[in-house]
């Protein structure tokens, strides 16, 4: 099964929450024992501390009776149920920060693993920084949620209402004014928080993206930056000056929105004097204890404790929900249904039928089409800007035509799975990209589980073993020191481990010495044979060796003439 690569809708500033949960959930299913066991202890560390009012109940009554032996007894029942509740609560925290990081770690892989393989017009129409924000800087916000504050969240949600519960048993009039003073005014704070949280964290976190997008924009230009005016530095830098402004007037909304918490304080003042005034007409009409008037006073502090805890998490969890729907929308857009894998049948070769594409209003590439024969070499030539790396991305099935198809064996090439893609297509861009590791692991990309000396073997079927033998380190030397045509080579011996029926070079001996560009030749030669082979030029010799040139010109294709 293969995802469908294209991509084709676009980032929302702030996308709606539906579906998070269930999306959440499917992540989750497979740690269910480790959240199950985490829920467990966090709702009995809860049950435990909603215990206490009810000793301090007891044992107030023992000391005013002056039964010491029972006041004994309480105070020991008091210490170990709260040494459980802290080992609890202490387990509760350590499993479910221990499950939410294996969720958010399947999370993370799985946008690396998409974002990889997604197609290349979704990651264009998209900023870098935009892209990195909500699979990185995001994701990690909602590791940080989960390990600080979901357990939180689950501790005093379970505590509120088994206190409530507990106070209930000792006396319901005492739980009525308690609830009747203090749950009005609360929930009512609670809900307009809550209402005006959404808009305004989403906004925040828009905003901190927007500045990560310019930041990453100003940093791949700092070398025009550093060469320009004060002045022209200046208006340069402006757009994100006016970026970082928005990002502190949202911050300062949230913050602002914040003081609402604080409006609580007032209301728990009410409800205890409420509780004193209660509790005493009630002991002097015999109906409750002193003990339990002071076991609803303890447990009425410990429920606004609670009860302001969870207010004050609202805005975490506000931040968490806003993060989580920006990376589903991600994870939505990129992971499109699977379709079915389609053997690509052999003989008919590389074919273009009616390919139109275009990045706007005018097309690049305009009802083209052409069939590249099977074991042929090809050139493209044309003026610059006239769309030739556009029509190697379409060839190579990175991007998927407006109008139109390519296709291999009859098999479009956009929609192969891409293990059967780069077996069918190999692409050597212009500039060829390399990670952060050595010559064998670029080329372990192709060849996973290849030992040294295959990798070597297949340097040598290009000509290339002289070269790999001659690198500092040779296949252990850093992809980052090479120069660009070598990355180049690199690429092709790659095309030789991959065994790829088609090669598509773009300008690959452009702007590269005269040696390495007789060294890409020379491989290009050596692959050539049973491979349909179609290389963008400039280089008369290059092209002299090439057995049909075409010419790209207004979007259309024709013979060299």
């Amino acid at each position: 099964m293969s995802p469908d690569l294209t991509a084709t809708a676009d980032l929302t500033a702030s996308p709606s929450r539906r579906g998070v949960l269930r999306a959440a959930g499917r992540f989750a299913r497979p740690h269910t024992a480790r959240l199950t066991l985490a829920v467990l202890t966090g709702v009995l560390a809860s049950l435990l501390t909603s215990l206490v009012p009810l000793i301090v109940s007891r044992l107030t009554d023992a000391l005013l009776a002056g039964e010491q032996r029972q006041a004994v007894w309480l105070g020991a029942a008091g210490v170990a149920i709260a040494s459980a509740q802290v080992a609890a609560a202490g387990a509760g925290r350590a499993w479910l920060a221990r499950a939410g990081e294996y969720v958010v770690r399947d999370v993370r892989d799985r946008l690396v693993d998409r974002l990889a393989v997604v197609g290349l017009r979704f990651v264009e129409r998209h900023r870098v920084g935009e892209l990195l924000q909500r699979s990185t800087a995001e994701i990690a916000a909602l590791s940080a949620f989960i390990r600080e504050s979901l357990t939180e969240i689950l501790v005093t949600a379970a505590t509120v209402l088994l206190l409530v519960v507990v106070l209930a048993v000792e006396s319901w009039p005492l739980v009525l004014v308690l609830l009747g003073v203090f749950g009005p005014p609360s929930l009512l704070i609670l809900w307009r928080f809550r209402r005006r949280a959404a808009g305004a964290f989403g906004a925040e976190a828009a905003a901190e993206a927007d500045v990560q997008a310019r930041f990453a924009e100003n940093v791949r230009v700092r070398d025009l930056l550093a060469g320009a005016s004060p002045a022209g530095r200046r208006h340069f830098l402006a757009a994100f000056d006016a970026l970082n402004d928005n990002a502190i007037r949202a911050q300062l909304r949230t913050v602002v929105l914040g003081r609402w918490i604080g409006a609580t304080t007032l209301v728990e003042g009410a409800t205890l004097a409420a509780l004193v005034l209660a509790g005493s007409a009630m002991v002097g009409a015999g109906t409750v204890s002193a003990g339990v008037v002071v076991g609803f006073l303890v447990g009425g502090m410990m429920l606004f404790s609670r009860f302001s805890d969870l207010v004050a998490l609202v805005g975490a969890i506000e931040e968490a929900a806003t993060g989580a729907a920006r990376t589903h929308e991600l994870l939505t857009v990129i992971d499109s249904p699977p379709r079915p894998s389609t053997a690509v049948a052999g003989g008919d070769g590389l074919e273009l039928a009616d390919v139109t594409f275009g990045y706007g209003a005018d097309p690049v590439i305009d009802g083209v089409t052409h069939r590249f024969r099977p074991g042929r070499r090809y050139g493209i030539a044309g003026a610059s800007g006239a769309g030739k790396s556009t029509l190697m991305k379409l060839l190579a099935g990175l991007y998927r035509p407006d109008r139109g198809a390519v296709r291999i064996g009859g098999v479009g090439v956009a929609g192969l799975p891409p293990a059967d893609r780069v077996r069918a297509v190999a692409y050597v861009p212009q500039q060829v990209q390399f990670g952060a590791g050595t010559v064998a692991d670029e080329l372990r990309l192709a060849a996973p589980a290849a030992a040294d000396a295959t990798l070597r073997a297949a340097a040598a079927r290009v000509g290339l073993a002289g070269w790999v033998g001659a690198l500092p380190a040779g296949l252990d030397s850093r992809g980052s020191e090479l120069s660009a045509g070598e990355r180049q080579l690199v690429a092709l011996i790659r095309v030789a481990l991959l065994d790829s029926r088609v090669l598509l070079l773009d300008e690959a001996t452009s702007d590269i010495d005269p040696a390495t560009a007789e060294l890409v030749e020379q491989a290009l030669e050596r692959l050539a044979p049973g491979r349909t082979v179609i290389v963008v030029a400039h280089r008369a010799r290059t092209l002299d060796r090439l057995d049909e040139v075409l010419v790209l010109d207004g979007g259309r294709l024709r013979a060299l003439e």
